[in-house]
């Protein structure tokens, strides 16, 4: 198991409150409940980042299916394929 680490964190009344009725509800103790709050809400973030990134995908490809229905048929799985192999070795460089 990880090495833990005592600390001091100041919460208000109410918040304190909740915090234990929570862990009481889930039978665990305030600092499990805290630590699960923590890397649930960090979890949530990678989450909202990878929507957000699915969502810039959607509209690319909507783009694209749009540029290809104006200008003609033309490659663009094989375009976007290079492009994001291209900006991937960018960032290894």
């Amino acid at each position: 198991m990880a090495r833990k680490t005592r600390i001091t964190v100041t919460l208000d009344p109410e918040t304190l409150r909740l915090a234990d009725r929570e862990a009481r509800r889930w039978k665990t103790s305030r600092s499990n409940f805290i630590r699960t709050a923590v890397r649930a809400a960090s979890e949530h973030k990678k989450e909202r980042a990878e929507t957000a990134l699915l969502e810039r995908q959607r509209k690319a490809v909507a783009t694209m299916d749009r540029l290809a229905h104006k200008f003609g048929d033309w490659p663009a799985e094989r375009i976007l394929r290079a492009a994001r192999y291209g900006w991937a070795m960018s960032k290894k460089g």
